[in-house]
């Protein structure tokens, strides 16, 4: 009686009831019904819930202390109920109330632990919850993974089916035109073919979540060195859409970037190897303690990247783009997780990010955001004064006048594919020399340059006014190094240095280019940048 039959396995099916309302970011209760079919004796033996992304519960209830202490004798810790249906000896049917009540993790890197509670003893193994990492492809969620039992005190089992409901559980805030599913996968104790099915959760109300995040950002410099230690800050409230994307811009003019830094740039963070750049803190309601992590500077193909990177349980990779040539970083793909604070501080020290440059007026920072269902994008700023400066020059007008400027530039040559650029830069009178240029060229023209082994060589360069001591290529940007700091230099490039993408050549052939936008940093003799842009009219088309 008690053997498999022959070919025997399980069917399972899922329908969900949503009355109890499917409003975005909001708190409902969750109807699940599983049934499973199973032939003869056999019974599912492993099981899998996948919560769709922004689907959460909230590990938070009574205190937190679920996470620390089991206790099944009040509901304190309930998150859910229902009746399992299974069958004795394949033909006794026994069904079961039950309530499902969050434990302690089971298991290293679990969020939580779930346990299936019939009056006061628990049914069965503790099930794992656990958060997929960033880069999951089901993406950032929560997936619950259940052993279930084929026996009761001795007594052979086969579950036909499990009816629940999930309490308060919180919504997603994306309202795709294709709903995301909740999925189930199972095999059963005769058969370890695993079957998965799958059912849509409706979701609605994206566009009337309020939003409106907060941002601060402060700046305190060594009292040993000039390197800066940079704290950010993004706050909003519980009940606010989380962020989609994010973009932190820092003043140019009052920090200069430490080449020291670049030392601490890690190749491979799965190394363990990597010293980080800095920490990074979120708070979330539904998390009963602080979320804390790494942020390692780090590249991509495209240039730097500043990644944070958070432990299990929330095992979250954050990785931002970084564009030295504005000083912003932006991180996109974030998930929907509610956070009322997201703090990024930038370490100082010898290898800090960055330098202070402090005979300038103070300036401003700001952080551009975008809500999880891309409806509503914020630009929130804060006052950027750098303290431990020297009273003598924080603030005020700066002490060596006005920046560089840029000037007399034209282009020739983009028509036929034989791009030339030129431009001045030159300081006010009295000013600090320059030393240095980094040069972001206009869209569409890019650096041609030539490596043999280890070294970089770039032909078509030419200097006016100066001596060049190396060319260099920085994320995609020419670094012109001066041998002696200069007060004017003319730049041309030549075809032999630039590269021009068809899109452009084709603008230009059909007289559609009307400008290009071209940016240089400018550094000084003292180590203070200025970013200078210019629109280029003279195209010589």
């Amino acid at each position: 009686m008690l053997a498999p039959t022959a070919g025997a396995a399980i069917t399972p099916a899922i329908s969900l009831d949503q009355s109890a309302g499917k409003t975005a970011g909001s708190t409902a209760d969750l109807g699940i019904d599983l049934t499973f079919a199973p032939t003869g004796s056999d019974s599912p033996d492993h099981m899998t819930l996948t919560l769709p992304p922004g689907l959460l519960a909230n590990a938070s209830i009574n205190g937190g202390k679920c996470l620390t202490t089991t206790d099944l004798e009040d509901n304190a810790c309930q998150v859910g109920s229902g009746v399992v249906t299974a069958y004795a000896y394949a033909t006794v049917p026994i069904p079961t109330r039950v309530t499902f009540d969050l434990v302690p993790p089971p298991a290293p890197g679990d969020l939580a632990g779930l346990a299936v509670n019939s009056s006061g003893t628990q049914v069965g193994a503790t099930a794992d919850i656990r958060v997929r990492p960033s880069g999951d492809p089901n993406g950032v969620g929560v997936t619950i993974q259940f052993v279930l039992p084929n026996s009761l005190d001795g007594v052979p089992i086969s579950i036909h089916e499990i009816s629940s409901t999930f309490d308060g559980l919180r919504y997603p805030t994306t309202c795709p035109a294709t709903p995301q599913s909740f999925a189930v996968s199972a095999d059963s104790y005769a058969d370890s073919t695993v079957h998965s099915v799958s059912a849509p959760v409706a979701v609605a109300g994206c566009s009337a979540l309020p939003y409106s995040p907060s941002f601060a950002a402060t700046a305190t410099r060594d009292s040993g060195d000039q390197q800066l230690k940079i704290v950010t800050n993004v706050t909003q409230s519980a009940s606010e859409a989380p962020s989609r994307s994010v973009t932190l811009a820092l003043p140019t003019a009052q920090l200069a970037e430490n080449i020291q830094a670049l030392q601490r740039l890690c190749m491979n963070l799965a190394s363990g190897t990597c010293n980080p750049v800095g920490s990074v803190t979120a708070a979330s309601p539904l998390y009963p303690r602080a979320l804390t992590g790494q942020a390692y500077l780090t590249s991509s193909p495209g240039g730097l990247t500043l990644t944070l990177l958070f432990p299990p349980p929330f095992p979250l990779t954050l990785v931002g783009t970084v564009k030295l040539i504005n000083d912003t970083t932006t991180f996109t793909g974030l998930p929907d997780i509610p956070l009322t604070s997201l703090q990024v501080a930038l370490d100082a020290g010898p290898l800090g990010l960055f330098k202070a440059v402090c005979d300038v007026p103070p300036g401003t920072a700001s952080a551009t955001l975008t809500d999880q269902n891309g409806d509503k994008t914020v630009t929130a700023s804060s006052p950027f004064t750098i303290s431990g400066c020297p009273a003598s020059s924080s603030g005020g007008t700066p002490s060596s006048g006005s920046g560089p400027a840029l000037s007399g530039a034209s282009a020739t040559g983009l028509a036929s594919g034989h791009p030339s650029l030129s431009f001045r830069v030159k300081v006010a009178k009295h000013a600090a020399k320059l030393k240095a240029l980094t040069v972001e060229l206009p869209r569409g023209l890019s650096i041609i340059a030539h490596r043999a082994g280890h070294k970089l060589t770039i032909h078509g360069v030419r200097v006016r006014g100066g001596a060049v001591r190396s060319l260099s290529l920085s994320h995609g940007h020419l670094v012109i190094a001066l041998r002696r700091a200069v007060s004017a230099v003319t730049v041309k490039l030549s075809g032999r240095a630039l590269k021009e993408s068809p899109a452009l050549r084709t603008q230009a052939r059909r007289h559609k280019l009307k400008h290009l936008a071209l940016s240089v940093i400018a550094e000084n003799a003292t180590g203070r940048r200025t970013t200078t842009h210019l629109t280029i009219t003279h195209l010589g088309l």
